[in-house]
């Protein structure tokens, strides 16, 4: 018995070895990243909210700006947000740390749990975007941004003071994934110097690869439009790439929605696995005004499948197949309301607008004609 006892314990002893050298090897999360951003909804916070989930944010694994939208009564001096960041790693400042956020965004790094990898966020937290009695979207700011373009919007708040706000969105980050040598100009969205007046936006639907041929995803149109693109969901689920709209401040509902746009469709319109169709392309311009919270009270926002369709659509105006236009040409569409909108959300920021655009009318389901090119310049929604 004791030689069987004597091979256990050698065993056991051999089986615990192997278990810590297995340990001892296995290497440290070489991750970074913010996965979420969170403030505690307590005291006086609740009121600065209109419901409990706007003080989350869930953090896209290509974003390093990070934004929380308070009422405008709020208090920005003193506030603390909270992080759940990779495993292992470190954030400084420390999570739950005090800052003013009043003077603008704060800087926060990521350092990787082994130590070799660091990333930098910032986290800025400001009052409710009010919208006013119109305002004028005129394309004029753009920049070069990990290859390609991105726009801006000048706002000015109650005070006069001007932010540029980063509500447009494009494809392009999505394009990128499968045609990273493509010149800046040449994507699908960029700026054309020969706008109605001064700069616009130029979007033309692309052949994109190989690798977006392989899951079906052979072109790419041109797109713009409020609120958010996720490229970590370009190839796999493109529709959720698309987030669409931006919460405001409104005194009165949206009435009216003008601009200017020029057109030509490509001579080809294919599928997606690139047959050709006996159809005509067309170019497609809308704005959406959407009750940005479901009936849990759970904050949503609506994407490529169902930013016209859903039932949280509030009002819709949109400019329906935009054929050949080769001057420019203005537009004036009315929101037309499917329900009553509610006072009090509207001033607290419960809606979100959201203006779309697009070279192809089929394009999120990646059907279109290479070439199909719209032109937009000096966009303006009126409230009532």
């Amino acid at each position: 018995m004791s030689k069987y006892r004597y091979l256990t314990v050698l065993l056991a002893l051999s089986l615990a070895f192997c278990l810590s050298s297995c340990f001892k090897d296995e290497p440290l999360n070489a991750e970074c990243d913010i996965e979420q951003a969170y403030l505690r909804a307590g005291d006086h916070l609740g009121s600065w909210f209109l419901f409990d989930s706007d003080t989350l944010r869930n953090v896209q694994s290509d974003q390093t700006t990070i934004e929380f939208t308070m009422s405008g009564q709020a208090d920005l001096t003193r506030l603390a947000p909270y992080f759940r960041i990779s495993p292992g790693a470190t954030i400084s400042p420390a999570s739950g740390s005090v800052h003013d956020f009043s003077q603008g965004a704060v800087e926060y790094t990521v350092t990787s749990e082994d130590g070799q990898w660091t990333r930098t966020y910032l986290v800025s937290i400001k009052k409710m975007i009010e919208f006013g009695s119109a305002h004028d979207f005129d394309f004029e700011h753009s920049h070069l941004d990990k290859g390609f373009y991105v726009w801006t919007e000048p706002w000015q708040d109650q005070d006069g003071q001007v932010t540029q706000e980063p509500l447009w969105a494009t494809g392009n980050p999505g394009y990128k994934i499968s045609n990273s040598s493509t010149a800046p100009e040449n994507y699908p969205t960029a700026p054309t110097d020969a706008g109605h007046e001064g700069k616009g936006v130029r979007l033309m639907t692309c052949r994109t690869s190989g690798l977006a041929d392989m899951v079906q995803k052979p072109i790419a149109a041109g797109n713009l439009f409020i609120g958010q693109f996720d490229p970590s969901d370009a190839l796999r689920d493109a529709m959720s790439a698309t987030k669409f709209g931006r919460p405001f401040s409104f005194d009165t509902p949206p009435k009216v929605f003008t601009g200017w746009y020029k057109y030509k469709a490509g001579p080809q319109f294919t599928d997606r696995f690139m047959n050709v169709l006996e159809q005509r392309d067309y170019g497609t311009i809308y704005a959406v005004l959407y009750d940005n919270h479901n009936a849990k009270g759970e904050a949503i926002c609506l994407y490529g499948d169902n930013v016209q369709t859903s039932d949280r659509v509030v009002a819709l105006a949109r400019l329906d197949n935009i054929d050949d236009t080769p001057e420019w040409t203005p537009f004036t569409l009315n929101f037309i309301y499917r329900k009553a909108v509610d006072a009090q959300k509207l001033r607290t920021g419960g809606y979100s607008l959201a203006i779309v655009c697009s070279s192809s009318t089929s394009g999120a389901e990646f059907m279109g004609a290479v070439g199909s090119t719209l032109w937009v310049d000096q966009f303006r929604v009126v409230c009532e």
